[in-house]
């Protein structure tokens, strides 16, 4: 605002103001169930220029993210909260964009739904399917796997059986002359599969070699060299033809002399098994290098390689060098499997590899049957400690660990949390007391939780465990623990009894009574169905709900009154309440403790809801009244049975004629929840009342609208002299009052401190202002600020201006309105307010600051009157001699010459004017007559603005001359506009004009009348004239 007021004041005008559009037009705000309702509305401008204004609105409760915008496209984020909204109602307000573009109004709706809510059917839970039995599904038909997938599979399938044969025969499974037999068959099976398998005749060459053919062997492998073998691209195969090659040329030696062309296959491919394999086989320096060998084959698992050839290699490399086992890492781990499966395990291995149990790190199904096969080789401390400790590491507390972790205390192994792993593991149906190192250890040693202290305790209560000498001190700790647990509000069938059993009352605290009320009224929840995730409690009396989660089929819930309302909740949050059958089973049934809380513990909502609905519906009496009363105070009821209850006491004290002993407590605190008449009735009995602070109060949380407008004044101004609301809380109340025609100056004056909103607004209080004969300058300039940045309500704002004017308001102010005012006169054409020109002329006599089109607009003013004072015309004469002004001509000017300082030159000029935005292009066509010559030009000229968006062209025109014009406007979108065409002929004599002008108009006049005498006359006046004027630029 403050840079287009100074624009304004230098005399910046932009012809055409900015537009803007919104979207959406209007705004409808729906909150459901009174949540916050967040949205966005657009502010666009209507051309590529950007758009600055601010936002207003007095809906309560509706909140913009930022009030101002600037920009071409701006989106403004709002949230919404009904605050002055019951459910039901709805009302409608309106959102005020002030902007350069003008004021614009968005209609806006607010509404408090609610949604209307359905007694659906409950729909039962779906029968679960039994999770063991597979479910017959139609199968899917279509072309099957294709033969040469079947064949590849086949092959594999063929091939890994070869690799089985292998293993088989070198762990003595079979023997050789049964291995040869079955290779045989497995090559038939594989030539048949594949005519072109690539190792398909070495292996039969191989295989003819164990039969002792060695002819046809070597028929075979040479004719493979030759044909086949330079074509290979498979490293394996070759290697292999190599070795078989060799076998066949060997006589009585075991020397393989293709071992250097393996060994060079084998660097280019490291991570090939299969070579490091033949290797072993064939160089016997590599095989005494036991060390070498295992980290070869040791590389090749790490590479992802699994074939039981490597951990049968392994394990003789092992056999011939234990030193090389280190640690049970996951190569070693594999060799001791495969050799525990086929009982090669020795009990020094099964030693060995129990002593480094403890570097498996993860636990997993093969470590445990290997460490199982070493116990059952070596059934020993140290075995069955390694197979606790895999247990322990795999955190398994079940039927199948704790048989292992009882074999560890039996054979009392050395392993760390073996104690308290059979405790975790420690089965329900244990019906014996625990051993006694058990017994001994936990007595020095706090490291169970309490679950398996709970079972720990019951063990020793039950068989007798605390009747020991050496475990009486566990009995103290058992108290210490039943008060932790008690505090802790945890229970479960074996705390109830150990509760029930154990717990001393005469000693427990208000702390651990009020906990041992909670667990009276728990009830355990049983539902069989898994699906059932949570269980949620509510009652109509109080305000909180209790979702509590289902575990192992069972939960935990308070259950204070029979009409308790129970839910339960699946995994997809589906609730149910009558179609899922469950049990509600009472852990603690001690009638000691019950007493005991009702007569020394106070204040436990649980407890005294029990007491009081426990049996249903209750009727107060001097038995209960107190119950009643300490509900009441408990902050925790729900707000209708607040409401019920309140009234039942009233009636009661009423009853026993005890009303105005009542104390404050007992009054309305939710009046909001009344209908909108109530809540103005209430409040204005609270006002008569004198209960300011607590009528004020509640029209702010209510933003009742219904209250008598002349009671709720005198709240306002009772509030204003107690200084209990300050001008910002009052301030909508105020504004509120005002429209409905209620005011005084004290309102008034905080009206005008606050001075935002529409011009109506503004302009309603400066009335009322100026009927209390109040001033308020900062409310005057705000007017004028706003009228000029939105460029609007001119007329209505004069008065204001005027005000500000004769008192001597802002200077820059002053100047930018008397700029723009003259602006819409001059240049737009616009009507204007009657006092203008006086302020003008006062400014203009004071020669204040003032814009160049103010002056023109003066100046035309005047050039319409008949008469001009003195001082008016001092005032013209000084106008028109500003140098700015000689340069451009005006049709107005011809009037006002006679008062210049040189008249002539004004009088001389005939100008055509056009007005429109400066950033079109306006040309001007015309054809001009003058004497002498028959046929004209048609003549087109581009003009400019002289001022703003004013375009002039000034022609001399003689006596007779006639000139014929008109002007069209091309716009940016291309669209054009032409003005009606126009003519003027100059039929002015200038009878007593001596200027050079008019001696030529009546020259001109002579002529066309064939006046010779007076026109030779004229002409010989006219050439003396020329000659002296010569004369006298020569002297000088």
């Amino acid at each position: 605002m403050k840079e287009k007021i100074i624009d304004f004041s230098n005399g910046i005008f932009t012809y055409e103001q900015v537009r803007l559009r919104t979207e959406p037009e209007a705004l409808y705000l729906r909150s459901e169930e009174g949540r916050t309702v967040k949205g966005s509305f657009i502010i666009n401008s209507m051309d590529e220029r950007r758009v600055k204004g601010v936002l207003y609105t007095e809906l309560p409760g509706l909140r913009f993210q930022k009030t101002a915008f600037f920009g071409r496209a701006s989106r403004i984020e709002y949230e919404y909260h009904p605050d002055d909204l019951m459910p039901g109602e709805n009302c409608e307000a309106e959102i005020l964009l002030v902007s350069n573009a003008g004021e614009y109004h968005i209609p806006v709706k607010a509404e408090y739904a609610i949604p209307e809510v359905r007694e659906e059917e409950e729909i039962p839970l779906p029968k679960e399917e039994p999770s063991g039995q597979a479910v017959d599904q139609p199968c899917r038909m279509g072309g099957g796997r294709r033969e040469e997938w079947k064949t590849k599979r086949e092959l594999e399938k063929q091939t890994a059986e070869l690799f089985q044969l292998l293993e088989q025969e070198r762990r003595g499974a079979i023997s050789e002359k049964r291995a040869t037999e079955q290779y045989r068959a497995l090559t038939g099976r594989l030539a048949a599969l594949s005519p072109d398998l690539s190792f398909g005749p070495v292996l039969d060459a191989w295989v003819m070699l164990r039969e002792d053919r060695r002819e046809e062997a070597g028929w075979l492998l040479r004719k493979y060299e030759k044909t086949r073998f330079f074509q290979l691209r498979d490293s394996t195969v070759r290697a292999f033809f190599l070795y078989v090659k060799d076998l066949w040329k060997q006589n009585g030696e075991e020397e393989f002399p293709s071992l250097p062309q393996v060994q060079k296959l084998y660097q280019k491919q490291p991570d090939n098994w299969h070579l490091v394999l033949l290797l072993m086989k064939m160089d016997h320096r590599l095989m005494e290098n036991t060390r070498m060998s295992y980290k070869l084959l040791e590389r090749q698992f790490r590479a992802g390689a699994r074939n039981r050839l490597i951990y049968q290699a392994g394990f003789e490399l092992l056999k011939k060098d234990p030193a090389l086992f280190s640690t049970l890492d996951p190569f070693t781990l594999q060799i001791f499997a495969w050799a525990s499966a086929h009982g090669f395990l020795t009990p020094e291995m099964a030693l060995m590899a129990a002593g480094q149990a403890g570097s498996v790190r993860r636990w997993s199904l093969l470590s445990m049957k290997l460490l199982k096969a070493c116990y059952q080789t070596v059934p020993c401390r140290e075995t069955v400690g390694a197979v606790c400790a895999a247990y322990i590491r795999g955190q398994r507390t079940d039927q199948e660990a704790f048989v292992w972790y009882q074999k560890g205390v039996e054979l009392d192994a050395r392993i760390t949390n073996l104690y308290e792993y059979f405790m975790y593991a420690l089965p329900d149906d244990y019906n014996r007391l625990l051993p006694r190192q058990v017994i001994l250890y936990f007595d020095y040693h706090n490291t169970l939780t309490g679950k398996q202290k709970t079972a720990f305790y019951c063990n020793l209560v039950r068989y007798g465990g605390l009747e020991d000498p050496e475990t009486e001190k566990l009995g103290r700790k058992l108290q210490e623990y039943l008060l932790e647990q008690l505090k802790g509000r945890r229970i479960n069938e074996q705390l109830a009894w150990l509760y029930g059993r154990c717990l001393l009352t005469d000693t427990l605290d208000q702390e651990s009574l009020y906990a041992l009320a909670d667990l009276l009224l728990i009830r355990k929840l049983i539902c069989t169905d898994r699906r059932i995730r949570q269980v949620e409690v509510s009652y109509s009396q109080l305000k909180q709900v209790t979702t509590v989660p289902v575990s192992g089929g069972s939960a935990l819930i308070p259950v204070y009154t029979p009409n308790a309302r129970i839910v339960l909740l699946d995994e997809q949050g589906r609730r149910y309440e009558k179609t899922v059958s469950y049990d509600l089973k009472r852990l603690l049934i001690e009638p000691k403790f019950l007493q005991a809380c009702i007569q020394k513990l106070t204040g436990h909502t649980g407890l005294n809801l029990y007491r009081l609905d426990g049996n249903g519906s209750h009727r107060l009496s001097g038995e209960n009244v107190e119950t009643a009363l300490a509900l009441l105070s408990s902050g925790e009821l729900s707000m209708d049975y607040e409401r019920q209850l309140k009234l039942e006491y009233l009636q009661y004290e009423r009853k026993h004629r005890r009303l105005e002993t009542l104390s404050e407590a007992f009054f309305i605190k939710d009046a909001e929840k009344l209908s909108g008449k109530e809540q103005g009735a209430y409040i204005e009995i609270l006002i008569l009342l004198s209960r300011d602070r607590e009528a004020w109060d509640l029209l702010r949380r209510v933003q009742c609208h219904t209250v008598e407008p002349r009671i709720l004044m005198k709240l306002i101004l009772r509030l204003k002299e107690e200084e209990t609301a300050d001008r910002v809380e009052l301030l909508p109340w105020i504004r509120e009052l005002f429209r409905k025609g209620i005011c005084t100056e004290w309102t008034v004056s905080v009206l005008a401190e606050f001075c935002e909103g529409s011009m109506d607004d503004l302009l309603a209080v400066w009335k009322a202002a100026e009927q209390f004969e109040l001033v308020f300058p900062h409310l005057e300039e705000q007017l004028l600020g706003q009228a000029l940045f939105t460029e609007s309500r001119i007329e209505e704002v004069f008065p204001v201006f005027q005000s500000m004017d004769d008192r001597g308001g802002d200077p820059v102010l002053i100047s930018a309105f008397l700029n723009y005012v003259s602006w819409l006169d001059f240049v737009k054409e616009e009507p204007v307010p009657e006092g203008l020109f006086d302020s003008l002329e006062t400014h203009l006599i004071w020669e204040d600051h003032l814009a160049r089109v103010a002056d023109l607009s003066y100046l035309k003013q005047l050039s319409a009157l008949l008469l001009l004072t003195d001082s008016q015309k001092r005032l013209v004469k000084r106008l028109l001699g500003q140098p700015w002004l000689e340069r451009r001509r005006f049709s107005f000017l011809s009037s006002l010459a006679s008062y210049a300082e040189d008249p002539l030159s004004m009088k001389d000029y005939m100008t055509v004017e056009y007005r429109c935005n400066p950033e079109h292009r306006v040309v001007l066509h015309y054809v001009l007559e003058y004497h002498g010559k028959k046929n004209f030009d048609y003549m087109t000229e581009q003009l400019y603005p002289v001022c703003g968006g004013v375009f002039t062209r000034a022609f001399i025109l003689f006596y007779g001359e006639r000139l014929t014009w008109f002007f069209t406007e091309e716009k940016p979108d291309g669209t054009e506009v032409s003005t009606a065409c126009r003519t003027f002929e100059n039929r002015e004599e200038h009878p007593e004009g001596v200027g050079r002008y008019e001696r030529l108009c009546r020259m001109q006049k002579s002529l066309d009348y064939r006046q010779e005498r007076p026109l030779k006359r004229m002409m010989r006046e006219y050439d003396a004239l020329s000659e002296m004027v010569a004369e006298q630029f020569r002297k000088r």
